[in-house]
This record gives structure tokens, C-alpha cells and sequence, in this order.
């Protein structure tokens, strides 16, 4: 051992080099492997233990574009086994360039009932609550985007929230576009804009930014309501506070204070910022979450009357259809009190069987089964190990190289130890050895540095999702990999070593 020691470290800097090829190669797999891993157990968690036991969509679509009416759920609710029968939507929020990374800001909606409410962490303010349906809560890294690019008016906990003000902010001017006039435009043109923005390109329905209703204001106010406000035959959009006050006079001699907080109309969706929370999971820490309520008017998944074109005969007709409440999907929580596991599973089994058969329009689908259907992040896994796979190829013919021309400048060496009764035996166990003691340490190394690396994206990269501590499973298996690779790069330089004849080496120049 003490002449395997001496050999490594007589070469110090080759050897470290061979250490650091190993390491290298070790600890990109441990970061790979390590961020995937954490990514995709993230996804599963939030499928698995925030969305119940069962998810409930739409049989003939994808889960964003899933439409669910909520009259289902008291069919649901009522089999055997369910406890628990909970809406939610899950949309996106359309922008012209990337929030956090990506085009589309990510919006959720949800009832204090829903499983993922008990998994929110409050960093400030209060979770979802059905007792205050217009309060929104932003996920911990959502809020902090909106306070960069929004500074001092960005809408504090217990604030009033206006859609418009945030699309039309100085700060998210790349994410949601800009005219090339909006320099010249005036505040009620850029309203304008705005208005259309969110309704026709950015995916939020019309009814959202609508005032409240006639019969909405009578019972806030107690008194009879003014004629509403219409629509601007210049413009084509409904008239602004100036506009419609003169209107009012002049065409009712109704004195109207838009300013006055109890009497003015009112915008439908009075919302507020209720809270900040963190989840631990990225894109949900990156996500808007509405109550059900005003989710549903933004997605357009609330009750309400549509007309509609249809063709009667050669001619197209307005008419005139009922739209029911929907969500994109129904979280089911099973019953488990007194039951065993293999009792709940079947009653799983058989509310799925029941969805599936008796109601064709939609699909259930067990939470923990949902990620099979999504085969990006099986690439996931099989990209990362190709390309750890590919780092611990570089590693091995590091180190072949290294033993390899380690016996080559040593070969008078081997001869003479061969020459004074060393057996063949042990001069292939010494070059062996010596390369699995390269490759271990390497193998040591580079799980230290895949350790760094994860730790750099986590906190330079703002990466929160990856994991503040060491994979040990994937350590251990980056380790013995390097052993692998140490045990195979040394077979062909130990046997070269172990054949030699010793007249022959000790004549090697």
C-alpha cells in the first residue's frame, strides 16, 4: 500500500489531473441527477399530495383546456368512499415576452377546502379563503417579480389589486408589449388598450373587467342605480368617468361623482392582495392564486348567458345559450379514517371505474398515475443519464490514459520488481489498485463539486426548487460508478504491467 501511495503522489500533478477528470465527470452526473430528481419530485409531490387521490377532467381534452361543470360534483361526492369533492382551474395568463422564464404568467383557482390551501407556507398575509372570494395570493417568487418591476406601487398584502394597473406599469412594459404611441397616448387611451389587451390577446374573458351589476349595486348601496354606462360611439368601448358624468346630466339630470367611494359604480372583481405564500414547489411559487370565484370569470368558466351565432336554414342567427359553472378539473379525497390502505385503493378504484364508465364526458385519473401520461419528464431522466453517462466515459479515458502511460514510463521499474520475485499477480493488484485509489478519490471529489454546483444554481440561478442538502442515493451512486470506471481503465495497463518480461523491461529506454 505505502509503494501504491508513493507512486501516486510521486506524480503529483498528472495525478491530480487523472482526479480531477474523474471529478469532473462524477460531479456533473451528482448535479444532473440531483436537479432532476428535485425537479420531478417536486411535480410528483404536487400531484400526489395536492391534488388528492383522484383528479376528475375532461375526457376529450388536456388539462388546461379541460372544461368540468360543477353539477358533477355532487354525483362524485356522493359515492362510496369520497370525503372530499373540490373544484380548481389551473390557466395561463397569456404576455407578449417571458415572466420568470417563461411566456405566460401561470394563474390557479381554488376554494379553502382545496388540499394544495393546507400545503401554503404564509410568508405574509393570509391563505385563500372563501369568506373573502376577491382576496388573491401570490406565490412567493410571483411577488417578488411584481415588486421589481413594479417598485413602490406594487399592491401590498390587504391593497387593492387592479388588473389594469399592472399591465399598464412602467415595469412590466416588455411582458405585456407596448403600441409604438404609447409615449403619446392619454391615461384613458391606454386604458383602452389595456382593456382590449386582456380580453382579446391575453386570455382573460370580457365579463372580468366589467362593472357590477345593476342588481350588485342596489344591494351595496340601497338605492335605486343610475343607467349604465354605455358604449362610446367613437371609441366602441363604454365611456370613461368624465364622459359618462356629462352623459348622466345631460341626458338625466343625474348628478354622478365617480370619486365617491360608496355611491360610483364599481368594477365586478373588487380585488385585493390578501397574501404571499411559498409552497416549496417552483412553478407554483411562480403562480397567481385566485378563490374559485374570480377565477372563474377570468378563465370565462362562470354561469352566465351567451349569445351565440348559428346557422338556420342559409341564414346566421344570434342565440342565445345557458353556460354553466366549470373548473379545468375535480380534486376527490378519499375517506381514510378507520379504513386500511388496501380498503381506500379499492374504493379509488371503484369511484374511478364509476367517472370513467358512467359519466363518458370525463376522465379520472389517480393523482400518483398522472406523470406516467407525460413523457417529457421520463426525457428528462434518460437526457440526464445519457449525458452523466457521457462525463464518466471522459472520466474513464482519463484515467486510462494516466495508467497507461504511468506502466509505460515505469516499465525498467516493473521489470526490476519483477526481477527481485515480485509475482505477476502482484504487480497487476498494485497497478489496479493504484488506479481504483485515482478513481475513488476522483469519485469523492466530484461529488463535492456536483454538491457546489446545485448550490450555485440554487443561489445564483434563483433555482429555490433544488434542494439545500446532499442527494445522498445519488452520491453513493456516483461514487461507485467512478469505482467502476477505475476497476475497467486499469484492467488493460495492469495486465500490459503483469505480461512483462523482466530482461525485456530492464532493457526499456
Amino acid at each position: 500500500m505505502k509503494f501504491i501511495l508513493k507512486n501516486l503522489f510521486r506524480r503529483k500533478l498528472r495525478t491530480l489531473f487523472s482526479v480531477l477528470g474523474v471529478g469532473i465527470g462524477v460531479s456533473i452526473m451528482v448535479a444532473l441527477f440531483t436537479i432532476s430528481d428535485d425537479l420531478v419530485g417536486q411535480i410528483t409531490q404536487a400531484f400526489e399530495t395536492q391534488r388528492g387521490d383522484l383528479v376528475v377532467s375532461q375526457a376529450t381534452a388536456e388539462e388546461l383546456e379541460s372544461d368540468v361543470p360543477l353539477y358533477h360534483m355532487d354525483e362524485i361526492a356522493h359515492l362510496e368512499g369520497v370525503e372530499l369533492v373540490t373544484p380548481m382551474i389551473a390557466a395561463f395568463l397569456r404576455t407578449e415576452n417571458d415572466f420568470d422564464d417563461r411566456p405566460a404568467i401561470l394563474y390557479y383557482g381554488v376554494t379553502e377546502n382545496n388540499p394544495v390551501v393546507a400545503h401554503m407556507e404564509m410568508v405574509e398575509g393570509e391563505p385563500i379563503s372563501d369568506a373573502d372570494p376577491y382576496g388573491v395570493v401570490f406565490g412567493e417568487n410571483a411577488y417578488r417579480i411584481l415588486k421589481q418591476k413594479m417598485g413602490d406601487k406594487v399592491p401590498k398584502v390587504g391593497e387593492p389589486l387592479n388588473l389594469m394597473d399592472v399591465v399598464t406599469s412602467e415595469g412590466f412594459e416588455e411582458v405585456f408589449g407596448r403600441p409604438d404611441n404609447w409615449d403619446t397616448m392619454s391615461e384613458q387611451g391606454k386604458q383602452w388598450w389595456a382593456l382590449i389587451r386582456l380580453t382579446t390577446e391575453l386570455g382573460i374573458h370580457p365579463d372580468a373587467i366589467e362593472e357590477e351589476s345593476t342588481e350588485a349595486y342596489e344591494a351595496r348601496t340601497g338605492r335605486k342605480a343610475p343607467p349604465r354606462r354605455p358604449i362610446h360611439p367613437l371609441t366602441g368601448m363604454r365611456m370613461d368617468d368624465v364622459q359618462y358624468t356629462k352623459w348622466l346630466k345631460d341626458t338625466y339630470d343625474i348628478d354622478y361623482d365617480a370619486a365617491d367611494p360608496v355611491y360610483a359604480w364599481k368594477m365586478k372583481l373588487q380585488l385585493t392582495t390578501r397574501g404571499v405564500c411559498r409552497t416549496g414547489i417552483m412553478i407554483q411559487d411562480s403562480a397567481v392564486w385566485f378563490h374559485m370565484k374570480v377565477a372563474e370569470v377570468l378563465k370565462g368558466k362562470h354561469a352566465r348567458t351567451e349569445t351565440i351565432k348559428v346557422k338556420e336554414g342559409r341564414k346566421m342567427v344570434d342565440k342565445e345559450v345557458e353556460r354553466p359553472e366549470s373548473c379545468t378539473m375535480l380534486i376527490v379525497v378519499m375517506k381514510r379514517d378507520g379504513l386500511t390502505e388496501a380498503q381506500v385503493e379499492t374504493n379509488i378504484a371503484k369511484v374511478r371505474e364509476h367517472v370513467n364508465t358512467k359519466m363518458r364526458e370525463l376522465r379520472a385519473v389517480k393523482s400518483a398515475d398522472i406523470l406516467q401520461r407525460h413523457k417529457e419528464v421520463d426525457f428528462f431522466n434518460k437526457f440526464g443519464l445519457v449525458i452523466s453517462l457521457i462525463a464518466a466515459l471522459a472520466g474513464a479515458v482519463g484515467i486510462l490514459n494516466t495508467m497507461t502511460l504511468a506502466v509505460y514510463e515505469r516499465t525498467r521499474e516493473i521489470g526490476l520488481l519483477l526481477a527481485v520475485g515480485w509475482s505477476r499477480s502482484r504487480v497487476l493488484t498494485s497497478v489496479m489498485v493504484e488506479g481504483l485509489f485515482l478513481s475513488l478519490i476522483g469519485g469523492l471529489v466530484g461529488v463535492a463539486f456536483g454538491f457546489a454546483e446545485v448550490q450555485a444554481a440554487r443561489q445564483w440561478l434563483s433555482m429555490d426548487a433544488l434542494s439545500g442538502s446532499l442527494n445522498i442515493e445519488r452520491s453513493l451512486q456516483a461514487v461507485a460508478l467512478a469505482f467502476g470506471i477505475g476497476f475497467l481503465a486499469s484492467i488493460y495497463p495492469a495486465i500490459r504491467a503483469s505480461l512483462m518480461e523482466p530482461i525485456d523491461a530492464l532493457r526499456h529506454e
